[in-house]
């Protein structure tokens, strides 16, 4: 089964840790990577419904990996010093961190859609933002490392990134989302519009013309 330049970035984040949590594992194709590539040596793959943790158990069947099914970290008892929670919504992933156990391990997260919502969870809730990245795989997908800990973000910040705006690469990231904007402004109500211009100014400051 190819996998995409998505899964492929997120296995080699897991470089340096001992054992992976996977939330919401699909086929476990992220923690297969990470194996095949010697940066693991256990991981736990979880999943809501059981018939892709079948196919995930399949994947991972030649490596030390546990299939757990649960509703997010709900049901996981072994101890992970990474946990994954990627392809969801970011209020799915804001529900899902409310159950987080307590602990020192570290976060990545790749929401389909609002990144700006995981980011504020992330501050409101013990959590602090330390890597981020953009990367481009037929859509483009942000993904947050994070760990426990405080920090302040301004209202800029939030919407863009503390530290994807300090990144060239995001650049053609940032142009993208203005161009989207624009569009959806022309046919957007009242109160919608005032949610875009304020996004489309944040996104413009950080734009290196």
């Amino acid at each position: 089964m190819a996998r995409s330049k998505r899964i492929l970035w997120l296995a080699d984040l897991c470089k340096g840790y001992d054992t992976v949590l996977d939330i919401g594992t699909d086929h476990g194709l992220v923690l297969k990577s990470a194996f095949e590539k010697g940066y693991i040596r256990q991981a736990i793959a979880s999943d809501l419904r059981e018939q892709p943790l079948k196919s995930a158990s399949k994947n991972l069947k030649d490596y030390p990996a546990q299939c757990v099914i649960s509703d997010g970290f709900l049901a996981i008892e072994s101890s992970f010093d990474l946990g994954i929670i990627s392809g969801m919504g970011a209020y799915l992933i804001s529900d899902i961190l409310d159950h987080a156990p307590l602990g020192q391990y570290d976060l990545i997260l790749q929401p389909n859609d609002k990144v700006h919502v995981v980011r504020h969870y992330l501050m409101e809730h013990g959590w602090q933002i330390t890597d981020e990245w953009v990367i481009h795989d037929h859509f483009y997908y942000v993904i947050i490392k994070a760990k426990r800990g405080s920090m302040q973000l301004s209202e800029d910040d939030i919407l863009v990134g503390p530290i994807l705006k300090t990144k060239p690469e995001a650049q053609d990231f940032y142009k993208h989302k203005l161009k989207l904007i624009e569009k959806i402004m022309r046919t957007s109500d009242e109160t919608k519009l005032i949610e875009l211009k304020r996004l489309h100014q944040a996104y413009n400051h950080v734009i290196i013309c």
